[in-house]
């Protein structure tokens, strides 16, 4: 927060610590960080995606965690923010050099000694105590392994004890950070590190007196896939049937330009052999994929994904999130189509294994899954297309292994 040494109003006090304590009753969105102060999560989070993009998005619900003006003797708007690192990209995170307004400009209510409310555990003096939370307190997180030993932290408070390497913690450090590179007064910008670097698919928390303004908004970009009037995050397509994905773009920050990019893989972490499904520009009323017709059998693995526009963060969906499975062809026991018949009836069987499931398409519509013996009335002309499977729920379970499909096609007219 930034000190400004006026008389504090405490009717105003008053009303804006009453409109907190209801905001702060929601459920965080980003639970990378612990209760810290007036927050029950992270307010900011800064997200590493699977593009290697760094991008920040906000919690409405949860506001500055050091929000009670008169402990920390300031006035104005808190800014101190609490946040979290979320690492989804496939390579360790070892620091990151954010800048912004005041980011750096450490005043003596980090996360130990919020002066608000509950700090998390690992708060405690150099000499143990666990006695936390008074502004400009001695507590901290100890320092973590890759701190210089000596080192004292920018900002720490004065008459801050140092630890027993040496180190003077300022309490603004999460469990596995410490900072270096702040600029020179106003602090606007500077270096976390994270001791050990923030491995894949883990977090890390630390505060900062304000939010990064150096980092685009997050998108988020989530996907489905309608194929046969079916929808499913696995669907099992017999050839001669269109696929199409739906995007939904969500996030970001102001009118959000740019266009989402559909594909598909054979391989199941979308690297190589893609097939292009199109692009859909975000200012489009829907974002789909052009329909896709597969005709040769295997698996094929859906990546939508939005390029950003400068002011937001590119994201993309999970490889793999919707898959195709297009069975190999070959006899089911589907009769012969050379007369017209009133029903088509069969006994479906795959090879020597007894068939448990079966999906039965008619003219591209999925009528439903049966067991081995199906019946179906002829109406004028129909393409029936079979895929059955030796694995018992096979179609309801999501499974791709080929082994376990096999498909037929036949064309039948109406006596």
């Amino acid at each position: 927060m930034t000190r400004l040494r006026r008389c504090l109003v405490w009717l105003s006090v008053t009303a804006w610590v009453g409109g907190f304590a209801a905001s702060a009753a929601a459920a965080p969105q980003f639970p990378q960080c612990p209760t810290v102060g007036g927050d029950t999560g992270c307010q900011y989070l800064i997200t590493i995606n699977r593009l290697g993009a760094v991008s920040l998005g906000s919690d409405p619900s949860q506001p500055s965690y050091a929000n009670n003006l008169t402990a920390t003797h300031e006035t104005g708007t808190p800014t101190d923010a609490l946040i979290g690192v979320q690492n989804d990209s496939s390579v360790p995170i070892s620091s990151l050099t954010l800048s912004g307004p005041i980011t750096f400009e450490f005043d003596g209510d980090g996360i130990c000694a919020n002066a608000s409310g509950p700090v998390p555990n690992g708060c405690r003096t150099p000499a143990g105590s666990t006695a936390c939370g008074v502004y400009e307190g001695p507590c901290s997180f100890a320092p973590p392994p890759g701190e210089p030993a000596g080192y004292t932290e920018f900002g720490a408070p004065p008459g801050m004890p140092a630890w027993a390497n040496g180190d003077v913690q300022n309490g603004y450090e999460g469990p596995t950070v410490w900072f270096s590179n702040v600029a020179p007064s106003p602090n606007n910008s500077g270096t976390v590190n994270f001791s050990p670097a923030v491995a894949p698919g883990r977090s890390a928390y630390f505060a900062l007196e304000a939010p990064p303004k150096n980092l685009p908004f997050t998108t988020y970009l989530v996907a489905t896939q309608t194929a046969g009037g079916a929808t499913g995050a696995v669907l099992y397509l017999p050839r001669g049937v269109s696929v199409r994905s739906s995007a939904q773009l969500s996030g970001g920050n102001g009118h959000l330009g740019g266009n989402v990019t559909f594909q598909l893989f054979h391989d199941g972490g979308c690297s190589a052999s893609d097939i292009s499904a199109g692009t859909s520009a975000v200012s489009s009323p829907s974002l789909v994929s052009n329909a896709m017709l597969l005709n040769g059998s295997g698996t094929y693995f859906w990546q939508a994904q939005y390029g950003g526009d400068g002011t937001n963060a590119p994201s993309v969906t999970d490889c793999g999130a919707r898959t195709v499975v297009v069975p190999q062809g070959g006899n089911v026991g589907l009769p012969a189509s050379g007369r017209c018949l009133s029903v088509m009836a069969a006994n479906l069987r795959f090879g020597h294994h007894p068939v448990r499931t079966a999906e039965v398409f008619a003219n591209g519509k999925l009528l439903g899954t049966f067991g081995a013996k199906i019946r179906l009335r002829i109406r004028k002309r129909e393409r029936v297309a079979v895929i059955v499977s030796s694995a018992s729920r096979a179609f309801a379970r999501g499974l791709t292994d080929q082994r376990l499909f096999r498909q037929e096609s036949r064309t039948y007219k109406a006596c």
